[in-house]
């Protein structure tokens, strides 16, 4: 059988893309499968970072597209897989699953379509541009001053206009191999503008023609052919700035004072009918959710009931050793409102310390990111932690981090905390893998209860959820002050990290592909 699978982001190399690689690593132990995305990743980095071995799989690497240039291909394929954050992608193959990380916010009752429609009003009367693909995060509260992470390629939708106008804004490159930038207005290729490789921002002015009621699409990228192996490196987009009377009337509005209402604007994305996607899924066979978070939210937003496939997580790897007095949380260092909320930890840490707190440690782990804003944050994250028995660890070798883990006491999550999950519930952990790597370590995970955390944390059994930072202090102080207590509970999380090992992902992984007629 020819499997197809899609994942536009696997350089990235993140908690989905272990998720989708895993199901293409067992399907490839029987069939020919094949990997579709639009820049190569190295066997052996996927090896390292993911423990995945794909030396069975075939990587077809095409030219970036849209998600429905993909289409076409599917035809190619028996079984075809989208794995593809926000890509919807009308399938063709005789069977077909969707991978769904997080659903597309469509619509959420009738305040979320006015919401909506008001914000794509607006959008349109003072010409706002829209970032539409390859956004990640932004790094600053004020549309004044805002810097925009994106990867390669990265698209703006321009606004029409019935005479011709220019646009601007500032382009820095984040890793030594992207040396410039192509521009690409409505396929037409502009030019290519060379980049400081030492992160300085470029100033770039562009001339948009009239265009009636047309989108423009600028598509930002560099080089496919450049040697250095970018990876999940990305360009910092910063001060996008349409030159028209009714742009400059937005942002003079916007300003500082409702500067991060005004980055939502340019964020909101383009307007989706609700038949576009629905027609796109529905020819899908089976939606296989991450986490029960998720499937709420797929019901939610989309009306379609989804069938649940937890992500594997290594816990075979994990040798709980005796414990010393250490919290340990694992997490990647970057800026921003998605961030692992680490100054909150260490500031929670450092008042226990200050109210008597002797003899433990807190470790943070994780992942350095490139750019000023990042180092930036870090610095502050270790200027924070200064005098106290805090140890950060940016970009830790695996075998360390695994010692850590199996020695530490109690695990520690704070992503989410104080943000609204009604509202914003994509800014919480969809599942945790984190959190299950702790518990099979025997750790305690004392772990924010909102996003999918609570699937796997069940508070006063294996852990406990907080949802204040007075909470997190004071079970963290009675797990402690309590060693029967917090040895008892290790050995009920170390037991339940089980239910989330690969065999078990394998399992499910075959039961629902069973589902949707193929044979294993």
């Amino acid at each position: 059988m020819k499997v197809g699978m899609y994942n536009r982001w696997l350089t990235t190399l993140g908690g989905g893309e272990k998720h989708s690689l895993a199901i293409a690593q067992f399907l490839s132990q029987k069939h020919d499968v094949h990997v579709i995305s639009h820049q190569p990743v190295s066997h052996d980095e996927v090896l390292h970072r993911l423990n995945l071995d794909l030396s069975k799989i075939h990587l077809d690497i095409i030219p970036s597209c849209r998600s429905s240039a993909i289409t076409p291909l599917t035809n190619e394929f028996d079984l075809f897989l989208n794995a593809s954050y926000m890509d919807f992608i009308p399938s063709r193959a005789r069977h077909s699953a969707a991978v769904i990380y997080f659903p597309a916010a469509i619509e959420g009752g009738n305040n979320a379509r006015f919401r909506y429609r008001f914000g794509w009003l607006v959008k349109k009367r003072f010409m706002v541009p829209t970032i539409s693909e390859g956004f990640l995060r932004f790094q600053n509260s004020s549309i004044s001053a805002q810097s925009i992470e994106v990867t390669s390629p990265v698209h703006i939708r321009l606004p029409s206009s019935p005479v011709s106008y220019q646009v601007s804004f500032q382009l820095a490159s984040l890793h030594p191999a992207v040396k410039e930038a192509r521009l690409i207005l409505n396929g037409h290729l502009e030019g290519a503008i060379p980049l400081d490789t030492t992160g300085a921002f470029r100033p770039v002015v562009l001339s948009v023609p009239a265009s009636g009621n047309r989108l423009h699409d600028l598509m930002i990228e560099y080089p496919q052919s450049e040697p250095g192996g970018v990876g999940n490196s990305y360009f910092v987009l910063s001060k996008v700035m349409v030159h028209t009377p009714q742009f400059k009337t937005f942002h003079a509005m916007m300003g500082n004072v409702l500067g991060k209402l005004g980055m939502r604007f340019q964020l909101l994305p383009l307007p989706y009918k609700k038949s576009t996607i629905h027609e796109a899924i529905d020819t899908y066979d089976s939606i296989w959710a991450n986490s029960r978070f998720t499937q709420r939210w797929i019901h939610t937003y989309w009306q379609r009931e989804s069938k649940l496939l937890y992500p594997p997580v290594d816990v075979e790897n994990f040798t709980p050793a005796p414990k010393k007095n250490q919290i340990l949380s694992v997490g990647r260092f970057f800026a921003g409102n998605h961030n692992k909320k680490h100054l909150e930890m260490i500031r929670a840490f450092k008042e226990m310390v200050d109210n008597g707190l002797k003899d433990w440690e807190l470790h943070l782990v994780g992942g350095s990111t490139p750019g000023d804003i990042h180092r930036k944050y870090l610095a502050e994250i270790k200027s924070e932690a200064a005098n106290y028995p805090i140890f950060i660890h940016p970009d830790m070798p695996y075998p360390e981090m695994l010692k850590l883990y199996n020695e530490s006491a109690i695990y520690w999550h704070a992503s989410g905390y104080g943000e609204d999950e009604n509202r914003d519930p994509v800014k919480f952990e969809h599942f945790g893998i984190t959190t299950v790597e702790g518990m099979a370590a025997g750790c305690v995970p004392v772990v924010i209860g909102k996003g999918g955390q609570p699937e796997i944390v069940r508070s006063g059994q294996n852990g406990y959820l907080w949802n204040s930072i007075q909470e997190l202090k004071s079970y963290t102080l009675n797990l402690i002050h309590d060693e029967p207590l917090r040895e008892r509970i290790s050995r009920n999380a170390l037991a339940d990290s089980a239910a989330y090992s690969n065999e078990k992902f394998q399992n499910r992984l075959a039961e629902l592909l069973q589902e949707v007629g193929v044979k294993i």
